[in-house]
């Protein structure tokens, strides 16, 4: 089973510069890719995504590259963008023909906006020569993120099996007491009966189909085996792995729904605090699943 969050990155080292990659996925209802590279790598930006999309199903996923200054070069080819000089200062003129008062900005200033310095060797990477490496790499990270995300998964199965044989357990303890608890139940209202009213009112057929209908409408043996029958299920498919975070969602609502007629048909303080309990597990487990692939 697979989590939704994972992290994994790698890198490719030239004579003078580093292509550090990152690929990081967090939960999301559906597939959702964003991505952070430098302009001279767009170009390969559909066989990245077409690689990232036969690996990754679901998440939102967000891939970078960064080039940056091998750090054994200590020589760096800095240059001028002349370009963005260029548009700064007719800006900048059109600043100074609106505002005529504004200070001047020193050159430092001006050096200062980001991108106006740029480094050659960086923005002169021969991207299509690197096409072969970069998407090895890139099928790489996506094979370290799926692992990340089994190890993330496996916790979190974990986590989800150990609440949902607490509710096996709360259910089943549920279930031995109910019957009990409806018995009492049915002879302490009865005997309130007798003790308001006459016996041939309590023995009338009427009264008697009355009393079985309000027997069954407090039963709620029905709702605990439609639970136990989900928590089964839940179990199964965990075991089965895949990509199964709907499916268990949208077991776990139905849970949710038999544990709520639980609480609502209780007649007792002990299977109100059992209910509660229930609700709290289920509540647990759906906050979790939201991060399951």
């Amino acid at each position: 089973m697979y989590s939704m969050t994972g992290y994994a990155t790698d890198s490719i080292k030239l004579d003078s510069l580093e292509i550090q990659m990152d690929i990081k996925s967090v939960n999301h209802r559906f597939f959702d890719l964003a991505f952070r590279i430098p302009e001279n790598f767009r170009p390969l930006e559909p066989d990245i995504r077409k690689i990232i999309m036969d690996n990754i199903s679901r998440g939102r996923v967000d891939f970078r590259i960064i080039v940056k200054e091998n750090e054994q070069n200590n020589s760096q080819q800095l240059a001028l963008n002349h370009q963005k000089l260029l548009s700064y200062l007719d800006i900048y003129q059109q600043v100074k023909v609106l505002q005529p008062n504004l200070l001047d900005s020193s050159v430092m200033d001006i050096l200062s906006v980001p991108n106006m310095i740029i480094n050659k060797s960086i923005v002169e990477v021969e991207v299509e020569e690197l096409q072969g490496k970069i998407m090895a790499n890139v099928a790489q990270l996506c094979g370290d993120l799926k692992l990340s995300q089994e190890t993330e998964g496996t916790r979190l199965s974990q986590i989800i099996l150990d609440k949902i044989n607490k509710i096996k357990l709360i259910t089943k303890e549920s279930q031995q007491i109910i019957a009990e608890i409806t018995q009492n139940y049915k002879t302490k209202l009865k005997q309130k009966l007798l003790e308001s009213f006459e016996e041939s009112i309590i023995n009338d057929s009427r009264f008697q189909q009355e009393f079985v209908y309000f027997c069954q409408k407090i039963d709620i043996d029905e709702e605990l085996t439609r639970l136990l029958s989900h928590t089964n299920q839940f179990s199964i498919l965990m075991q089965k792995g895949g990509i199964v975070g709907k499916r268990l969602d949208f077991i776990t609502q139905e849970m949710v729904r038999e544990a709520n007629t639980f609480g609502a048909k209780s007649i007792s303080i002990k299977t109100t605090e059992l209910a509660v309990e229930l609700k709290v597990l289920i509540e647990q487990i759906k906050e979790q699943i939201q991060n399951i692939m």
